[in-house]
């Protein structure tokens, strides 16, 4: 009986497998070309140079504008002329050395986002935006118990 297994011929041999594995790629590559939505839900629009600008922003506003010795702790009197109101979005741009066609807006709102305490005052956004957030507070009483930076680039 084993010497009949041995020479038994009917077994799988390379080219079948080789044909079945082509046949599976082929209808998975299918599969995903025909549904390429998919996973759009869990992707952003913005590019990823938008992303890096606005992490530069919030970096930048983090690493120039807090209190020594505090890294998230902003100081509201240092920030007062980014949020004039006589501050472009020209101004911010080269202040943070970002792009020319980039638009950038900051926002500082209280967790509970109730109420704003510092804004730019630009031109509203139109698209999908990158966005930078951080939890802050500021020197003064003003973010009890803190804030949220927001950093939207477009």
């Amino acid at each position: 009986m084993s010497g009949r297994l041995l020479t038994d011929d009917r077994g799988q041999t390379l080219q079948d497998f080789a044909l079945g594995i082509g046949i599976f790629l082929v209808a998975f590559v299918f599969v995903l070309l025909l549904f390429p939505d998919l996973l759009t839900p869990f992707q952003s629009d913005a590019s990823g140079s938008e992303r890096a600008q606005a992490r530069q922003v919030s970096n930048e506003l983090l690493d120039n504008y807090s209190t020594p010795g505090e890294r998230n702790n902003l100081s509201a009197r240092e920030l007062q002329p980014l949020f004039g109101p006589d501050v472009s979005n020209a101004a911010l741009r080269e202040r943070f050395g970002l792009d020319v066609t980039a638009s950038v807006n900051i926002t500082i709102r209280t967790l509970d986002g109730e109420r704003t305490v510092f804004a730019t005052a630009n031109r509203p956004y139109n698209r999908e935006v990158a966005t930078s957030t951080r939890i802050v507070t500021l020197a003064d009483s003003r973010c009890d118990p803190a804030c949220r930076l927001v950093v939207r680039v477009w």
